[in-house]
């Protein structure tokens, strides 16, 4: 299971305490935030001198005023009967409705990992943020399907991750539900993008206030482009941008980055800023042809550049009889998942198609994502 930020509260009274951290267990916030509960200022400084890891200390003044000396660089949030009570910036009624004092607990500790984000270059980004790409040099091979897939099955493993749709056309609306009128023109990746040419110290920011959540991926993504001629010309330091104010977020353990078919500079980019690349075949001979076609034109364009990603390369078979099961070590030279997705009938030629619709497919996602994400080396069948 992989971290949560820790949330540190200290008040006297632990009936409070019992409430705040039932409502935080049996929450969505749960998936991101563990509460450590103190009732008196020695044992939250005895906590944090044994080496544990605070992320955010919310407490009443008068403990503030006991241990805050001795907690020097932990955020604080002050939590007082009335406004005023404390000199800290952050100050937050103690007796309010619990979903709006952790949303602004949420909000007030975004604010301050967007500041550090602030003072490092946007070639920056926290090393513990893992990227995997899903690619096809073809389209309609399906990986807007495994992309949001591999993000609900991350989420089951209390991975905190980001979907980043790259594709020229975005097809994921349809998958989270179409965009309703009131959605169309809604901020999103354009917006970011102006954000990062014009103010890049506001970009975590202002990704913190605009990014959606959907509630059955568990995930967090942004609204596709509201100008389409920003995605067409897209350059590669310009998606390099885009990853990094994701990772400097410092929510996120995991992007996954849903690129189109194609292959040019801003797809090796992300290439090489992804821990893995999935090429998503299927049987279909033009699909095959032109993955090999596209990894010989990778080899003669970029030569020792491209070679150099070969270990981060995983074929991924769709369509498969039998999912749970390697088929080959290796496909067109590169090596091959252990795992193949299912076809879904009721899937085929679908205008729409719910999320998560088929166990089958949802089972076989989760079985890939174990292998690629949790597992390591033993994610790929022997060479």
């Amino acid at each position: 299971m992989l971290n949560k930020y820790q949330l540190a509260v200290a008040v006297k009274e632990p009936e409070y305490l019992k409430r705040l951290a039932d409502y935080i267990r049996d929450s969505k916030l749960g998936e991101q935030w563990q509460i450590i509960a103190f009732t008196h200022a020695d044992a939250l400084k005895l906590y944090v001198k044994q080496g544990y890891k605070i992320d955010l200390l919310a407490a009443q003044p008068e403990l503030l005023v006991e241990m805050k000396a001795e907690l020097p660089n932990i955020p604080v949030v002050a939590l007082v009967m009335q406004h005023g009570e404390s000199k800290e910036k952050h100050e937050l009624l103690q007796y309010q409705p619990i979903p709006q004092l952790l949303q602004r607990f949420t909000e007030i500790h975004s604010q301050g990992i967007a500041h550090a984000a602030s003072s490092f270059g946007t070639s920056e980004r926290p090393s513990d943020v893992r990227i995997i790409s899903v690619y096809s040099a073809s389209g309609g091979t399906g990986k807007t399907a495994l992309a949001l897939h591999l993000v609900h099955a991350a989420s089951m493993y209390q991975c905190r991750t980001f979907y980043l749709n790259l594709e020229r056309w975005n097809t994921s609306e349809a998958w989270l539900g179409g965009l309703k009128d009131s959605e169309i023109k809604e901020e999103g990746m354009s917006e970011l993008l102006y954000g990062l040419k014009s103010l890049p110290g506001q970009s975590v920011n202002w990704l913190m206030e605009h990014r959606k959540r959907d509630s059955q991926l568990k995930g967090d993504y942004l609204a596709s482009w509201t100008n389409l001629e920003d995605r067409l010309t897209l350059h590669e330091e310009d998606a390099a941008g885009l990853l990094d104010t994701i990772a400097q977020s410092g929510q996120y353990d995991l992007i996954i980055v849903d690129l189109d078919n194609g292959l040019d500079e801003l797809h090796l980019t992300i290439f090489e800023r992804s821990s893995q690349v999935i090429w998503v075949v299927n049987d279909d001979a033009s699909v095959r042809n032109k993955q090999r076609m596209a990894l010989r034109y990778g080899a003669q364009k970029w030569s020792n550049r491209f070679s150099r990603l070969g270990n981060k390369f995983i074929s991924v078979k769709n369509h498969v009889a039998r999912p749970i099961q390697a088929s080959t070590s290796e496909m067109d030279g590169i090596a091959c998942a252990k795992v193949g997705l299912p076809e879904i009938p009721e899937w085929r030629g679908a205008s729409h198609v719910a999320l998560l619709s088929s166990p089958l497919y949802r089972a076989a996602a989760d079985q890939l994502f174990k292998q690629l994400y949790l597992e390591g080396g033993g994610m790929l069948a022997e060479r």
